[in-house]
């Protein structure tokens, strides 16, 4: 594996925000003013969806997407200036905190001024600027057989390094040549060797799609070559089966232990099973109890931990992509909070990266149930996101333990744990 991802990854959460609708001012300022709360969850990256100028010829909503973008190189004035964007990275820096950038270089807004100045940076159909995915109409795909574009595009992600950025989140990396990133990534890596690289991934019938139809679209396995962490759209499929009823959990669950043989050893996904292009947590669950198990899950499985803004309000309301909408904070839930912090906190124990097995297993239940061990050492983490009521097998001898979660004191009897509404999170020392 070219790639050397630095354990220590597997103990941080990102807490991704989108800035039109974080607040109602809908800026970079209002972002800087919040981020002492953002840190008192105890995240550890902050991750901006494009802060870029967006494109107005067809244009989707009132606002637009912000991934149309009409220059790679400015911040949109509606979200503020440079020097709000510096501030905000300075000042997370000062409570430290990284700041991960979204870059969108598969495709610009149609009024880019690059269709101007630089035609052959595009992708042609029948002559005409086109696009391939055809519901993505307010946008042009960029041509990556044409070699100076690579020369812009790293010497864009070099200005944004060294601006000040520690990451990059890369939407739909796979449609773009893997050869790209690994040249990137060199580059960067001069300037910057602790960049995290954070690839959107594809879900599996839309890659086969884009295969068929003659375009590049990597699989994950071949992102890992060039990418530290990649998204979970390799098997969301199985997840919203069983979030609509089609599938049973253990579907899922199959789909995650073959990741363990299928990529890298040392291979991280961020569990994102909520972020700005899928529905809240509690849409798919329509239940606080269940939502609050699959976060569980999120920061337990092996992985990153991926937080979207808003999800400490337990509101089903994705925020729109296209307008204002923002995100309803007087329903903050602190109690929540409390339990989200205890969770990102729990991610920084030694074990999840020193574990010498970790398993997930299959128990035929709507249930996560996840063991990690080093010597005598165990963390069980037991998230029941079907609410079932049951008694689960523990590999832990009877006693009273902590419940790491909430705080309460869990039973074990008879070589099993009562499943309550709660997650059970245990770590015997």
């Amino acid at each position: 594996m070219a790639v050397l991802t630095p354990k220590s990854l597997s103990h941080q959460t990102i807490y991704q925000v989108y800035p039109r609708n974080y607040s109602e001012a809908g800026t970079l300022k209002a972002v800087t003013q919040d981020l002492d709360r953002i840190k008192a969850l105890g995240v550890d990256i902050v991750y901006l969806l494009p802060i870029h100028p967006i494109g107005v010829v067809a244009r989707k909503g009132k606002l637009g997407s912000p991934y149309s973008i009409q220059d790679f190189r400015k911040v949109n004035p509606e979200l503020g200036t440079k020097d709000d964007l510096k501030a905000l990275i300075d000042r997370a820096h000062e409570l430290g905190l990284k700041v991960m950038m979204d870059i969108v270089f598969n495709h610009t807004s149609r009024d880019n001024p690059w269709m101007k100045q630089y035609p052959d940076y595009y992708y042609y159909r029948d002559g005409q600027f086109a696009n391939k995915v055809g519901d993505w109409s307010d946008i042009c795909d960029l041509n990556y057989n044409y070699k100076p574009l690579w020369e812009e595009m790293i010497d864009i992600l070099k200005g944004w390094a060294l601006f000040g950025f520690d990451g990059f989140r890369c939407d739909v990396a796979p449609f773009v040549p893997l050869e790209f990133w690994l040249d990137a990534r060199k580059v960067i890596n001069t300037l910057n060797p602790h960049i995290i690289w954070f690839s959107e991934s594809v879900h599996r019938s839309f890659l086969k799609v884009m295969r068929d139809e003659g375009f590049i679209c990597h699989s994950d396995a071949e992102m890992y070559q060039a990418f530290d962490v990649l998204y979970d759209y390799d098997i969301i499929h199985d997840a919203e089966a069983y979030w609509e009823g089609k599938k049973p959990l253990s579907a899922f669950i199959g789909q995650l232990n073959l990741q363990e043989m299928i990529y890298p050893a040392n291979y991280l996904k961020a569990r994102s099973y909520e972020n700005h292009d899928v529905p809240r947590l509690m849409k798919r669950t329509g239940s606080v109890a269940k939502t609050k198990n699959w976060v569980a899950a999120i920061m337990t499985l092996k992985g990153m931990g991926f937080l979207f803004n808003g999800i400490e309000t337990l509101t089903d309301v994705l925020p729109d992509l296209f307008d204002k909408d923002p995100i309803p904070w007087s329903q903050l839930d602190s109690k929540w909070v409390s339990e989200i912090t205890n969770l990102v906190e729990l991610k920084k124990r030694p074990i999840f990266s020193t574990y010498q097995k970790y398993i997930l297993e299959d128990t035929g239940l709507d249930i996560f149930h996840i063991t990690y061990k080093k010597d005598d050492e165990v963390l069980i983490s037991i998230c029941n996101v079907g609410q079932i009521k049951d008694d689960v097998k523990v590999d832990l001898k009877d006693g009273e333990y902590a419940n790491e979660f909430d705080g309460t004191l869990v039973r074990v009897s008879a070589g099993k744990v009562r499943l309550g509404t709660n997650p059970i999170i245990i770590h015997k020392m």
